[in-house]
């Protein structure tokens, strides 16, 4: 199986959260971590013609597949265990209504749960295998 990575905002509390769910939930133990701040981020998005929106989650699988905002947030789900791999059904809605959602949170994120000084408690020891720099 192909290496997938989960770029995130390190400072977002709420993202930080989602982050440490997927690492609970993911199922093969395939899906790897990085800032959206981090070099590895920088050079996939300077190599992309797609544009990548800031303030969004990024998901990158197989060296080829890149998805952002609610797209990346379902093709995640759809790699973790139960319960979460069942948010797939939100696939049945438009990408347009879920990405309006997404972008409602998106902008409210920080004042809604907060914002870190640590950059993410997720650069702890027994995560530090699977974040990337």
């Amino acid at each position: 199986m192909q290496k997938s990575i989960v770029f995130y905002d390190s400072e977002c509390i709420m993202c930080s959260r989602f982050i440490l769910t997927v690492f609970q939930y993911d199922k093969d133990s395939s899906i790897y971590f990085s800032s959206l701040d981090s070099e590895l981020f920088k050079s996939i998005k300077k190599s992309t013609v797609n544009y990548i929106p800031d303030e969004t989650v990024v998901f990158y699988r197989n060296q080829t597949d890149l998805y952002y905002k609610s797209k990346a947030v379902l093709q995640i789900c759809k790699q973790l265990k139960f319960p979460f791999n069942l948010f797939v059904v939100f696939n049945l809605f438009p990408s347009t209504f879920l990405d309006s959602m997404y972008s409602i949170i998106a902008k409210n994120r920080k004042r809604w749960f907060g914002k870190s000084s640590d950059n993410c408690s997720l650069v702890q020891a027994k995560f530090s295998e699977r974040v990337l720099k």
